[in-house]
């Protein structure tokens, strides 16, 4: 596996690779129309945020690749701190992918002097997700209130 700065001939596979996960997380047979929105939504704005986040000189986008596919990317974004997009295919889950794009992404932050108070957001419901977040020491620090889909911050104090 090869981590590696994100970059325009990424972008054809952004949308796909984003569909596939927010469809794993949050799709079921049960699932509400607000819920399909929502998933629909981050899909839809995937590729742009992507492309805008390249481009901008105060974020770092990262990509996981393997024999030159995509598994997963993640936008860090400098001056929130924030992870704002960390996706990992999840044919690729258990792989170490997630892993390697959040150290590259806290080391990005790092690099620009941000050690702590970095802030993430995840589905309330997503335990997974939270598990692997605690890992490298970001806490639950409350519920998100303008989200369609009920959504907690983590935050990293150090």
């Amino acid at each position: 596996m090869q981590i590696r700065k994100g970059t325009a001939d990424d972008i054809i596979h952004i949308r796909a690779l984003t569909e596939r996960a927010t469809n794993s997380t949050y799709l079921s047979n049960e699932t509400d129309d607000v819920v399909r929105d929502f998933v629909d939504d981050l899909v839809e704005t995937s590729t742009s945020t992507f492309t805008n986040a390249i481009k901008a000189q105060d974020q770092s986008v990262y990509v996981a690749t393997r024999d030159d596919e995509l598994l997963g990317y993640v936008i860090a974004i400098h001056d929130a701190p924030e992870i704002r997009w960390i996706v990992v295919d999840p044919a690729a889950h258990g792989t170490g992918a997630g892993k390697a794009l959040m150290i590259a992404a806290l080391d990005a932050l790092a690099d620009q002097g941000v050690r702590s108070n970095v802030r993430l957001t995840v589905a309330a419901h997503n335990e997974r997700a939270k598990a692997f977040y605690r890992k490298f020491g970001f806490m639950v620090t409350g519920p998100v209130s303008d989200r369609s889909v009920p959504t907690v911050e983590m935050q990293r104090a150090a």
